[in-house]
């Protein structure tokens, strides 16, 4: 009687529909979890708001992956590395073949995909998801996964987040997000051996292998957008597709936080007018290699990199990502660098090196006020500087998988062999030793990778590791790709990277003097970016900045450094 009034006062469909499971956000790692849920014997319904399956992947075209490995191959297995198989073992790959890859996991698996189901309501009694109402009705489940890029669902049921890098103190800013769109008629042959040339690889990093291409950051330089407060060019990232046609992943948007599903579209359709200007850009800039460039289409979705951050049971930091800490509770690998893109129009990239293998706690999916639903995305319990490698497409697909085989575990908790132990929901599962075991060793058993044979290097009796992890930990502590699993503390600091740590705060923080002669600086020394930090080149800037001088010789060390900065960037 309670819920027949219940749904007559709020006009809900009384048509309602039980699962086991409900996964909402037909992301990678929605798919993942609904198609590991389904095949531990769950019934699993996955709700989508958009008009497709595979997220980011096929409908905002983010068509590389960004993989990790370590000596043993591919840090993520199980279902990641089915579906790498399905869509030819290729970093870059063709975004329908993506698509019907997900689509056929989630037929074999047996699983419910609804299309355009949005969120119309959320019901919660005593810190528990009941049910969710989409226009089709009411859907009941004792078990929920938010996979969506936002964690809508976790958010509008009472889970608590930090908002971008609020975190940090610096602001509450998001990464940029991006438009992909597809340009034809560009002669791939000539991009590759342009992008390949030996000077510009030397000079920019550029390079192109498969289906794969990087680089283009100095015709890129000269781009002056509409709006440069909303827009930015960074360096062309290409995905080749089987008709011949280019994903160029390059187009930055700033200014998007709080944005609600209707800002986004309204967002993407001016954002579409700006890709038309770059077309037309590159076209006269380099008409050898885009002359014959035509701009084919925008993706039908942005590339949100940033938003929320859980409050989980457990945030990882972004020190525990770069020296690859393990867990007991771990349930997947990463190892993507810690790799953020730029808050500002024109500030440098974030790169903060490239950690050994760490795992990524089960606490980290759970939030602290609901106890029968996990997040699983970007938006889950990470630090945003942890995030910057967190975030990426492969280590949610094996989250994804973890939170599906998480969900049937509870489920099935009586058959599972966990004795008495009482697992009435995720918080319970995350503090049960046998149930976490348990999880572990599914897990295993369904192909997912737990450990790796590569360690940090111990630093932490080093000068300057408490001011290095601190500041590491706002993303103020530049690094390398080569530095991997390591501060470098003993390692020469590179002119770029110091003075990347000072742009980044002075963007966030002021004074706006401050910030110009760190941006003059890098303007005049730009040939010595790349190169360890002279003394006498530090002490002219400082003396740009008011700041007294450094004694001693060269090399100046990244210990040292983060010294200096400590007391620099409070």
């Amino acid at each position: 009687m309670r819920f027949l009034l219940l749904a007559f006062v709020l006009g809900w469909n009384l048509a309602w529909a039980q699962y086991d499971l409900v996964v909402y956000g037909a992301t990678p790692q929605g798919v993942t979890a609904a198609v590991a849920a389904a095949q531990e014997g769950l019934r699993v319904l996955l709700l989508e708001p958009g008009r497709g399956v595979g997220g980011v992947l096929t409908q905002g075209w983010l068509a590389t992956l960004d993989l990790a490995k370590d000596q043993e191959g591919l840090l993520q297995g199980g279902l990641f590395r089915d579906f790498y198989r399905r869509i030819g073992q290729e970093a870059s790959f063709h975004v329908k073949r993506a698509e019907e890859a997900f689509w056929a996991m989630l037929r074999e698996a047996g699983v419910e995909v609804r299309l355009q189901a949005s969120l119309d309501r959320v019901e919660v009694e005593a810190g528990r998801l009941t049910r969710v109402a989409t226009p089709e009705g009411p859907v009941l489940a004792p078990y929920f996964v938010d996979a969506s890029d936002t964690a809508d669902l976790a958010f509008r049921a009472g889970a608590s987040f930090t908002q971008g890098r609020e975190d940090t103190g610096l602001d509450s800013r998001s990464m940029a997000a991006t438009l992909v769109f597809r340009l034809e008629g560009v002669p791939w042959g000539a991009v590759f051996l342009a992008l390949n040339y030996e000077g510009q690889v030397l000079r920019t990093g550029a390079g192109a292998w498969g289906r794969s291409g990087w680089g283009f950051a100095s015709l890129v330089r000269g781009y002056l957008p509409s709006d440069p407060n909303r827009y930015a060019l960074r360096g062309l990232n290409l995905a080749r597709q089987d008709d011949g046609s280019l994903l160029v992943n390059a187009l930055l948007l700033f200014g998007m936080e709080g944005a609600d599903p209707l800002s986004l579209e309204r967002i993407r359709r001016e954002a579409a007018l700006e890709a038309e200007r770059v077309v037309a850009y590159l076209r006269e800039k380099d008409p050898l290699l885009f002359g014959t460039a035509r701009l084919a289409g925008v993706a039908p979705d942005l590339y949100l990199r940033e938003s929320r951050h859980l409050k989980a049971l457990y945030r990882l930091r972004a020190d525990e990502v770069l020296l690859g800490r393990t867990f007991p509770d771990a349930v997947a690998l990463g190892g993507y660098p810690l790799d953020g893109q730029a808050y500002f129009p024109g500030e440098t990239p974030y790169l903060l090196g490239t950690p050994v293998p760490y795992g990524v706690p089960f606490r980290s999916l759970v939030p602290q006020e609901l106890r029968n639903l996990l997040v699983v995305s970007q938006a889950a319990g990470f630090d945003s500087v942890a995030a910057f490698s967190a975030r990426v497409v492969p280590l949610q697909m094996a989250l994804g998988e973890a939170a599906g085989v998480a969900a049937a575990l509870l489920r099935k908790a009586p058959q599972a062999g966990l004795g008495k132990v009482p697992l009435a929901g995720f918080p319970e599962l995350a503090g049960s030793a046998p149930g976490l075991e348990a999880l572990r060793k599914r897990l295993v058993q369904r192909g997912a990778r737990l450990s790796s044979p590569e360690r940090e290097r111990v630093e932490a009796d080093r000068p300057g590791y408490r001011e290095a992890v601190a500041l590491l930990r706002r993303g103020l502590f530049a690094g390398p790709y080569y530095l991997k699993g390591s501060l470098g503390l003993s390692e020469p600091i590179l002119l770029g990277d110091f003075l990347a740590n000072l742009e980044h705060y002075y963007r966030a923080k002021g004074p706006e003097e401050r910030l110009r002669a760190v941006l003059k600086a890098r303007e005049l020394f730009r040939g010595e970016l790349p190169r360890p930090s002279r003394r006498s080149v530090l002490n002219q800037i400082f003396q740009a900045l008011g700041e007294g001088g450094l004694a001693g010789g060269d090399p100046v060390t990244r210990g040292e450094a983060a010294l200096i900065l400590y007391r620099l960037l409070p």
